[in-house]
């Protein structure tokens, strides 16, 4: 096993630890905004697991995932803050 898999290993079971962190403060919290932000969290750390895996299970679309996940994001974040404001610009 090499450090690269020992950290990567690593890397992953402390992000999974945020996100079940973050999924469960979601299920708790009641507010909408507070929400809107750890499903933004939820997502972008599911993202960040994803790309740290890949570090040593390289895939043929390693990079794509990411980079359309960021756009998608993006407009989800956007169109939610939209929905939250409701239209006030």
């Amino acid at each position: 096993m090499s450090a690269l898999t020992v950290v990567v290993a690593v890397s992953v079971v402390m992000m999974t630890l945020a996100l079940l962190a973050s999924l469960a403060l979601l299920l708790k919290n009641g507010e909408d905004t507070t929400r809107a932000v750890l499903a933004d969290k939820v997502f972008y750390t599911m993202i960040a697991i994803f790309v740290t895996w890949t570090f040593i299970n390289p895939t043929s679309i390693s990079y794509e995932i990411p980079l359309l996940a960021g756009l998608l994001g993006l407009l989800t974040t956007v169109s939610l803050a939209r929905i939250l404001s409701k239209g006030r610009r």
